[in-house]
């Protein structure tokens, strides 16, 4: 049966996500499982992110950090693509 993906998303795996947000696979697949995140699963083991949607989030949790209002390191010219 095959899955049917949304249209006009960029879409990566688990890795890619994890590098994109600037965490770890567990924290990524944590955030899917609380709803934080979009995420479709397209079989047994695989999953998908949407890319844009995490960039946006990692740019909100750096501007909270750089201010002083979240917790953890504070961003470091980290790339963005």
């Amino acid at each position: 049966m095959p899955v049917k993906l949304p249209p006009n998303r960029r879409l990566v795996g688990t890795d890619e996500a994890a590098q994109v947000y600037g965490c770890t696979v567990s924290h990524v697949r944590g955030m899917a499982g609380r709803g934080e995140i979009w995420s479709k699963r397209i079989s047994d083991r695989v999953y998908v992110y949407d890319a844009d949607e995490l960039e946006r989030l990692a740019k909100e949790r750096d501007k909270l950090r750089a201010a002083g209002k979240l917790c953890g390191r504070r961003p470091r010219g980290r790339k963005t693509a």
